[in-house]
């Protein structure tokens, strides 16, 4: 039977001195024991200690960076005494402990989990709680203010604009009581297919959809979701989400000038002015609401949003990638086509043998629109 050897001597460097103390070294399953004449001794606790050099001679720190006491010992021997009666975790790789890696990274993880709940959750619920309480002067200037740095058409055609305006003033008369805001179309020239609603009244339509819409039924049914994104304030809830979350996000990170830009920025990043999935599908829901109580014909509406989801899967694309838009709609903050296309459809449906009256009889809208 091999007898461990649990004494030794051994150098001591105080890290208040530049000279050598020599220390006779006991090793227990605890703890390292230094002893020197006329001083009490040492007990320096193996979770405190790490190996810094595993090869003779041995060192053995003790201590953190601001005061470091060193062993050191030259017996090749005690390398291998020290592994056998320390803990396991006592080892060449570093300082022992009963450190668990998977939990602590398994902690990292629940940090940022909570983190990013946090960014996400918060921001939304005060944008919430904020913006019943802001004042439609407040609106009136931050859409203004958007609009200005849009590069909207300064002289449009005028029987085009006439016409998107006499929707939005026929679609306004079916709103329920009075509506504060006033409600008026600008025009982008860009062609892609898409609409938007500024806070405060500005309906800004691009020209690609007017060049796609093949009536003003058709057009009207877009104009009646972009009213409903204004009457509901979607817009401006969007806004304050949006700025309130890249504020935090850039508190958390300690960046200030990042939060003063995005505050000083903000109306050049609004493409999507932050509207989430649940607003978009209240505002086809509204907007549906104000296409039948207005009494033009919905099924133009119908038709629109299934153009628009054609843009969303384009031609030669196959079942299973229109399988995949369905399925990412549910991480989307825009509605898939073919679930809107539903809804709309199912709205109304109880008004199937309703007659509609013609939007603009006397006007050919394929003649006048852009691009003809």
């Amino acid at each position: 039977m091999t007898v461990r050897k649990l004494q030794f001597t051994g150098a001591l460097l105080d890290g208040k001195s530049a000279g050598k103390h020599s220390v006779d070294v006991e090793l227990t399953p605890r703890e390292i024991i230094l002893s020197r004449p006329g001083h009490k001794p040492l007990h320096w606790s193996y979770s405190n200690l790490r190996w810094a050099a595993t090869t003779s001679p041995f060192h053995i720190e003790h201590g953190d960076i601001t005061f470091m006491e060193t062993l050191v010992v030259e017996d090749p021997e005690f390398y291998e005494s020290v592994l056998k009666i320390a803990p396991d975790g006592f080892s060449a790789n570093g300082k022992q402990t009963d450190f668990n890696w998977k939990l602590y990274v398994a902690g990292i993880g629940v940090l940022i989990f909570f983190a990013y709940v946090f960014i996400k959750i918060v921001p939304p619920f005060l944008a919430d709680q904020m913006v019943d309480k802001i004042p439609v002067a407040w609106e009136v200037s931050l859409g203004q203010s958007i609009l200005k740095v849009l590069p909207v058409e300064q002289k449009p055609d005028a029987k085009v604009i006439k016409i998107l305006q006499d929707t939005v003033d026929l679609l306004e008369q079916s709103v329920e009581g009075n509506q504060p805001y006033d409600l008026k179309i600008y025009i982008w020239p860009e062609k892609k297919v898409n609409a938007m609603a500024l806070p405060g009244g500005p309906i800004v339509i691009f020209e690609g959809l007017l060049n796609e819409a093949e009536s003003p039924e058709e057009l009207a049914g877009v104009i009646a979701h972009e009213i409903q994104h204004i009457l509901l304030r979607h817009s401006t809830r969007g806004i304050l989400r949006n700025m309130a979350q890249s504020m935090l996000l850039s508190l958390f990170v300690g960046d200030v000038n990042a939060v003063m830009e995005k505050v000083t920025h903000l109306a050049g990043e609004l493409e999507t002015l932050g509207l989430s999935r649940e607003m978009e599908a209240e505002a086809d829901q509204k907007g549906m609401e104000l296409i039948l109580a207005a009494n033009i014909d919905p099924h133009a509406m119908i038709r629109i949003y299934e153009k628009l989801t054609e843009e969303e899967l384009p031609e030669g694309e196959t079942v299973a990638k229109e399988n995949e838009l369905e399925l990412l709609s549910y991480f989307s903050t825009h509605p898939s086509g073919q679930n809107r296309l539903a809804r709309l459809a199912k709205q109304m449906q109880p008004h199937e043998n309703r007659t509609w009256t013609p939007l603009f009889p006397n006007v050919d809208w394929n003649a006048i629109k852009p691009g003809n």
